[in-house]
């Protein structure tokens, strides 16, 4: 526990003649000055405006705030710029200190750890994207959208699923790929469709990168199309490498 207390603490006194807010006449009131502190194991706080208590000298009877007079407000306000409160400020203990010292220790190594997990993340990302859009091997397999025409139409149809790299000559940018049995409808859980059972045909088509996150592969009559866009930062939702 913290335990903390509230106090305060008489550092100046002195008497003076006010009109009397009951009367017309003027007495000796005193006017006593407080520090305000407010302390824990933490730290100790000595606020910067004072407490001033008007009371009667003659009986020693408090006069309430919302009685004061004009004079005794006016003058309350000068007593809080000429008698300061002595110490004001906030001071940290020992064991505050070791508190402060241990929670900035804390912060700095919890930022560090973010700093490095977010660069780590870039960077892992960056390696991933750029393996995404590098020129395949034989074996990559691709997920993405298939646009060919219907049979005997020039009408094109799209579908999605993955593909296999089965050849691939880099000289020319040219790959050949088989379709997986499972062409269909548009997934985003991509690693639930088929990626391991593929037709026979063999397609052909120009490999092109079109994007940081983004490569097709057009066939020569430029009528059949494969694209693969990477939409979250998991790659393997996309491209599963040879190797």
């Amino acid at each position: 526990m913290l335990r903390r207390k509230e106090y305060i603490e008489l550092y100046k006194s002195f008497e003076i003649k006010f009109v009397s807010p009951y009367g017309d006449t003027r007495e000796f009131i005193k006017v006593q000055l407080y520090k305000q502190i407010v302390s824990s194991r933490i730290s100790e706080n000595i606020k910067r405006k004072p407490l001033i208590v008007f009371y009667f000298a003659s009986n020693g009877i408090d006069i309430p705030k919302e009685d004061w007079t004009y004079e005794m407000k006016e003058s309350a306000r000068e007593y809080s710029l000429d008698y300061p409160v002595p110490g004001a400020g906030k001071r940290y203990s020992n064991f505050g200190n070791t508190i402060r010292f241990l929670t900035s220790i804390i912060t700095i190594l919890t930022c560090t750890i973010i700093f490095y997990l977010y660069n780590q993340k870039t960077i892992q990302l960056k390696s991933d994207l750029d393996e995404f859009t590098s020129f395949p091997k034989t074996g990559d397999k691709y997920y993405g959208s298939m646009t060919q025409p219907i049979s005997n139409s020039d009408i094109p149809e799209k579908s999605y699923g993955w593909i296999k790299i089965i050849y691939v000559n880099p000289n020319d940018s040219i790959v050949s790929y088989r379709t997986s049995f499972d062409l269909g409808a548009v997934s985003f859980n991509t690693l639930e469709t088929d990626y391991t059972n593929f037709e026979f045909i063999i397609f052909e088509g120009k490999f092109k990168v079109t994007g940081d996150r983004e490569i097709k592969i057009i066939s020569p009559s430029k009528k059949m199309r494969f694209k693969s866009q990477v939409i979250d930062d998991n790659i393997r939702n996309y491209k599963i490498s040879a190797n």
